[in-house]
Order: C-alpha cells, then structure tokens, then sequence
C-alpha cells in the first residue's frame, strides 16, 4: 500500500523538477512555461478557493497545491515588473566578484530568480560568488526557492552559497555579510501586506547596522496599501518618502480564471534605495 498523501508530494515535487530542468537553457522563461504546461490542464483548485485559502496571497502557503496555483498565476507578473526596477536601477560592474543578496518574505524566490538573470545578462557568471539569503514564513514557499535558485544558478554558473531562514520578517535576523561586497536587499510585493509593514521597523532596524553599501529593491503593485508600504519603508531607512516609479510592463502568462495564455499590462510600483552605513553620509547617489 502506498500513503496517497506521499504519493501526491511526490508528483508535485517532481512537477517542480521537471520545470527546473528547464532553467538550463531557457532560464526562468523556460522554467514558467514548464510549470504551466503541467499543472494547467489540470489545476489544483479554482481562483476563488486559493483567494479563500491564502487570503488572497497575504498568508503564507500551506501546501504544496498553493504554491503550484500561486506560481502559475502571478510568477510571471511578479518576475516582470522586479526585472524592470532592476534594469532602471542596478548596474552590476566588473569587479563585482562578491555579491550579497537578502530576499525578504522571499515566497518561492521569484525575485532572486530575476536578480540572479539581471547579474548574468551584465557579467560573467563563472567570475562571480553570490552569497545568497532567503526569509520567509512558509516552509513549503522556502523548500521550493531555495531549489529554484540553487538550480537557477547552476544553470548560469554562478558559485554560490545559500541560506535560509523559515520565520516572519518579525522573528528574523538579517545577516551581516562581507564588508568589501554590496548587498541587495529584495522586497517583492510584500510592503502592501499590513502585517508586512507592522513588522518592517524590525527590519529597517538591523539594515541600518550593517556595513558596508546596502541596496534595497521594492517593487508591489500600484493600489494605496503598496504606496503605503513603499513610503513606509523609505521613511525608516531615509527618513523621508523617496520618489516611486510607477512600472507598466506588458508580459505573457497564464489567466487562471478563463484558461489559456493571456497577454497583461502590470500595474506595479517600484525603487531602489542605497545606503553607505560606513559613511557619515548614509545616502548613496
């Protein structure tokens, strides 16, 4: 006899598999094309179950199924727009051997996949080391980004070294890696959730006390409570609300409720903010 609950883990595992194999040529394009072509005809639950099941995507995912649905429908908006805040924000040089990268309520790390693309299509690769660290919550959301970027970065190349905290941006101790490498600070679509901006000072706090240059990158979608988180969070690092770019990015991908690709418009906001917390002068130009 087999446990049908083990069974079903193992296909969904292997669906993850299967779409991580295609990274290898085709990055993170090849890998959400994989994905929906296996679970679409088939999904795990309607759009009003998983808005009913996650609180629209505000509650960290239980299953195994959430997560499937969850990457199907809002992976590729999610990708677009951080993709876009990067390219008008980060210019990633040469002598960038050492990188250091943070992603905070990180879900399935959508947003370290596209930092990760972003540093390959500007350097080489095989020249760099990133220092990888993942929060967030879900322990299902966690167990699948870390494979996504361990096997994102293979693919590319990149050396690399990742770790992992399973808690909220409350609980966590955000690491203070080398002083001679800059470290990217990822938030993507969380500073809308009110849950996400009660516990923000805890994380403001300790971005403040690291050394050397911190660069924080925000992208969440263009309604009040994103402008609010985004204002939020540029008022406890700056001391004041920074300018947000609004980000209108035409992308293909999959619409859960009609079935079938669909060709969509985000309406997302986003920036970077940098800091020197060795300078006397905090704000990096």
């Amino acid at each position: 006899m087999r446990s049908s609950t083990n069974y079903k883990e193992r296909i969904m595992n292997a669906i993850i598999n299967t779409a991580c194999q295609s990274m290898d040529t085709q990055g993170f394009a090849g890998f959400y094309h994989s994905l929906v072509a296996q679970v679409a005809p088939n999904l795990p639950m309607t759009y009003g179950e998983f808005v009913n099941r996650t609180g629209r995507a505000t509650q960290p995912l239980a299953s195994q199924n959430d997560a499937l649905f969850y990457s199907v429908a809002y992976a590729m908006s999610h990708y677009t727009t951080f993709r876009a805040v990067l390219a008008d924000n980060l210019t990633i040089e040469a002598r960038d051997s050492v990188i250091n990268i943070i992603d905070y309520g990180c879900g399935q790390g959508v947003a370290t996949l596209a930092t990760l693309e972003h540093i390959a299509s500007q350097k080489d690769p095989k020249t760099t080391h990133l220092n990888i660290h993942l929060i967030e919550p879900s322990s299902v959301s966690l167990g699948n980004a870390s494979y996504k970027v361990l096997c994102l970065a293979q693919a590319y190349g990149f050396s690399t070294t990742i770790t992992s905290q399973n808690c909220l941006l409350a609980n966590a101790i955000v690491p203070n890696f080398n002083k001679g490498a800059d470290t990217l600070h990822l938030m993507s679509y969380i500073l809308d959730v009110p849950a996400v901006q009660q516990q923000l000072q805890a994380i403001t706090n300790q971005i403040r006390q690291l050394s050397g240059v911190q660069h924080i990158i925000a992208s969440d979608i263009a309604y009040p409570t994103g402008f609010n988180g985004l204002n939020l969070l540029s008022r406890q690092l700056l001391g004041y609300a920074t300018y947000i770019e609004r980000y209108n990015e035409t992308y293909q991908c999959y619409d859960v409720i009609q079935g079938g690709f669909t060709s969509r418009t985000s309406k997302a906001i986003g920036f970077m903010l940098s800091l020197n917390n060795d300078s006397a002068f905090h704000q990096v130009a």
